[in-house]
Order: C-alpha cells, then structure tokens, then sequence
C-alpha cells in the first residue's frame, strides 16, 4: 500500500508459495511514470485469470494516518493491469459526482471509459446515510454471483445485496437493524456457501495517529437464507481466547472445509 516509509507509491508485489518476492510492479517507464503522478496505495486486489487482468484499488497513504499529519490522504483511483506483462492498462478515476465510501461500484474491464481505455466504472448501489464515509468497507460474493456481502466497519453493520438483477439491485438487511458487531471488516462466504464468516478491523494508532477503530474482536458466523439474507446466532470471543497471550485480534479468515480430507476445500 505505500513504500518502506509508507509514503505513495506501493508497488504490486508478486510473490512465491514460500512469500518469498520475485518482482515489485510496475517496472516499465510508462507504468513508473504512472505511479509518479498520481497516488499509488494498492490495498484492494482481485485476478481475472481466465480474462487476464488484475485490478488493485488505492486507499490511503499510509505515512498520512500518522501524527503530525495534515490529514488522511486518500485515493479515488483504480489500476486496471495486464496480467502476464504486468503492465497498466488505465488508471480508473471514479466519476467527479457526489461520492463517498458507502457506494457499491462495477468496474467492467472489458469495456471502454470515455477516453478510449479498458475499464469503464458504474454506480451499482448507494448504501444510504449511515454507510456514508465508513472506514472501510470490505466484500465478499457468492461463488453463482447472486448475493454480495460488504462490511460498514465503523458503521457497526454488515450488508448483504442482491445482484442477480444488476439493473434492480435488493437490499437483504436492514440498513437501520442494531445487528451485533463492533467493527465488522474482513468477511468471507464459506465453501458450503452457507454461512458468512466476519472478523473484525483492528487498526488502533492511539495518540499517534488519526484512525482509531472501535472492535470487540469477535469473529461472528452467520448463516446465509436461502434468499441471501443474514441470520446471527453464532460467534467466537477472541478476546477471551489466549488469554495468557493477553487475548487474539484476527484480522482476517480462511475457511476450510475438510469433509473429504484427502480433498479439502478451501475459499
């Protein structure tokens, strides 16, 4: 997301199965003077293989979130990249309209922007008033692509939508329901596609920084409907967990099914 002092630019960083680096992206002059130019905070990332692209979406800068700051810079861009060069295609601005994180946006890498460049950006949905300006939403969809799952961190709230229809998107929670979570950011839809699995955000900087995050450090799983809908019923306090290591603070999850254990799934 930023550099070794945590100013712009990151780098795309490819790695072995050992997480060993084998190359810092990008390398190319044009790629280079890309980065240079305009913010570079990847933090997001997702791989079309079959389509060939890679997609990183910027954040923030991380050295701006540190005291003495002149305020958190943040980012509106995307960098939609080719992935066998690993070279950028297009810098993917999102539209100079009232926009705020709360909002659901489609990238379509296959089709073109207003210049002429691969990646053209849509507003799919507005989450309304309390999603306005979380930090941070994060999202996880079902393997049929019916149902999208996102986490309104400092929101206290998790949403589910339904996305079968892009053009009449529905909302499958209650955006005014008291749901029980503090700080919902990492979430995963398990294999079985059954059940929702969410951990909390834990970026606490105290009295030198300016994100201080609220969690209860529960991870919470939560059964999916049959119409995509959230049920709670279970969680795990992992504050209370290792509490002669003074407690445990995931941040993220990966679950694995091992029904067939000589054949185990994972998502």
């Amino acid at each position: 997301m930023g550099s070794a002092v945590g100013t712009s630019p990151g780098r795309l960083v490819e790695t072995d199965a050992n997480f060993d680096i084998i190359h810092e992206w990008p390398e190319d002059v044009e790629g280079t003077l890309n980065i240079l130019g305009e913010q570079f905070s990847p933090h997001g990332l997702s791989i079309d293989w079959e389509r060939n692209f890679i997609l990183t979406s910027d954040f923030v800068e991380p050295i701006s979130i540190l005291k003495p700051s002149t305020g958190i810079r943040r980012a509106n861009t995307l960098r939609l990249w080719d992935l066998k060069t690993k070279k950028i295609l297009n810098t993917i601005t999102i539209p100079d309209v009232p926009v705020h994180l709360g909002q659901v946006w489609i990238i379509y890498p296959g089709q073109k922007d207003a210049n002429g460049k691969p990646g053209r950006a849509e507003l799919l949905y507005d989450l309304g008033p309390k999603a306005r300006d979380t930090t941070a939403i994060y999202t996880d969809i079902s393997q049929d692509g019916r149902f999208i799952y996102l986490t309104l961190t400092t929101a206290n709230h998790i949403a589910a939508l339904d996305i079968s229809d892009l053009n009449n998107v529905k909302r499958l929670d209650d955006p005014d329901e008291d749901q029980p979570t503090v700080g919902p950011h990492y979430v995963k839809v398990t294999p079985d596609q059954k059940h929702l699995l969410v951990t909390d955000y834990f970026v606490q900087t105290g009295e030198i920084g300016l994100i201080n995050t609220p969690a209860d450090f529960k991870a919470l799983y939560i059964d999916l409907n049959e119409d995509g809908s959230l049920s709670f019923n279970r969680t795990i306090d992992f504050s209370k967990e290792f509490p002669e290591r003074g407690g445990a603070k995931p941040h993220s999850s990966v679950v694995f099914d091992l029904t067939d254990p000589e054949n185990p799934l994972y998502y």
